[in-house]
């Protein structure tokens, strides 16, 4: 390992521990109770190194919902992964099996897209943006004109991602002439990829969301874009493509509502068709029962977020007469997660 590889990964490691810490720290507080001042800016100082930047992101900081949704908050950000002290974290040898129950019967399936769309309506109404990345400096009240520029901009990285994928599997984007984006959310991705793909369908569980990135793209002049509400009946996906993309959504789904909408979205793949798309694989403990989710949902917050073991996913796709292309671990949804990013094509 050459030294600045070495360096590197002692940088992820110290992050690992000092995410680890902190949330530790925070998490000694009452359950569910919001970061106090104090904890705000040490966070701030452990993980970005510096104070926070004005008495208003401090504030706006305290009211997240809780210490854990702080954590992740800035342990998910481009400064903190611009440091270089977090990579994508990487299963342990031993690690145990999940006990996720993800097959359930159509009613439980129709009450949990019921709750999931309750709450992503609830945050499109009162903090569209922030929903999409969950910083203070994207509640409503922080969004200037230079930061709403800075918050779309930021999606050419999903775009960069999505190429370099394709590079790797050795295909061209100019074989793919309808995009299929699922949870488009305010269209902060969607219109980087107008520009790189002929047509795109695009879309999302929450009305308000999608009434955001209708007027966005409207506003980029933007009209190779077609989208539609996700429901019950098809999760919004109702005709063939040939590319269906998705980074930072399917996480925040029980795992049943992430396996039939990666089964509903392989489907309609045409052939030679490439579904890229990341999810959550794996959390230490993490286990799934639809019973007990249905105890505990009141206490998650504005955010869940679950995992999909890869033998279900793997299991999805050979259903739907998808072949892998490439898997890899990254560090999407955030430590102690591990996430990967899986390739299919149709056969």
């Amino acid at each position: 390992m050459t030294d600045g590889a070495t360096a590197r990964a002692a940088n992820r490691r110290a992050g690992a521990v000092l995410s680890q810490r902190l949330g530790g720290l925070l998490r000694r507080r009452r359950k569910h109770r919001s970061p106090a001042r104090e904890a705000v800016i040490w966070g701030y100082r452990l993980l970005l190194d510096r104070d926070p930047e004005s008495e208003a992101v401090v504030e706006a900081a305290m009211r997240f919902p809780s210490p854990e949704a702080f954590v992740r908050a800035l342990v998910t950000s481009t400064e903190f992964r611009n440091r270089g002290m977090i990579g994508g974290r990487q299963m342990e040898p031993f690690a145990a099996p999940l006990e996720v129950a993800w097959e359930v019967d159509r009613g439980a399936m129709d009450e949990l897209l019921a709750h999931i769309a309750a709450s992503w309506e609830r945050l499109g109404e009162e903090r569209p943006h922030w929903s999409v990345l969950a910083g203070p400096e994207h509640l409503p009240e922080n969004m200037t004109p230079a930061r709403r520029s800075e918050f779309y901009e930021g999606g050419r990285y999903d775009l960069q991602l999505l190429l370099a994928t394709l590079a790797r599997v050795g295909r061209d984007p100019a074989e793919f002439a309808t995009v299929f984006e699922f949870g488009c959310g305010v269209g902060r991705v969607t219109s980087h990829l107008c520009r790189m793909f002929n047509a795109v369908i695009a879309c999302d569980i929450s009305s308000r969301h999608l009434a955001l990135a209708r007027a966005t793209l409207a506003e980029r002049g933007l009209g190779n874009v077609v989208l539609r509400q996700a429901g019950i009946a098809d999760f919004g996906m109702s005709e063939p493509y040939d590319l269906w993309f998705n980074r930072l959504v399917l996480q925040h789904n029980p795992p049943p509502l992430i396996a039939a909408i990666i089964s509903r979205g392989l489907s309609l793949l045409r052939s030679r068709g490439l579904a890229v798309f990341q999810v959550p694989v794996y959390l230490s403990g993490y286990r799934f029962a639809i019973d007990e989710y249905r105890a505990a949902r009141a206490g998650f917050g504005p955010f869940e977020m679950h995992a999909l073991p890869q033998t279900a996913v793997l299991a999805i796709a050979a259903a739907a007469g998808c072949r892998l292309c490439e898997v890899r671990e990254d560090d999407s949804a955030g430590d102690p997660w591990i996430s990967q990013v899986f390739t299919f094509e149709k056969t």
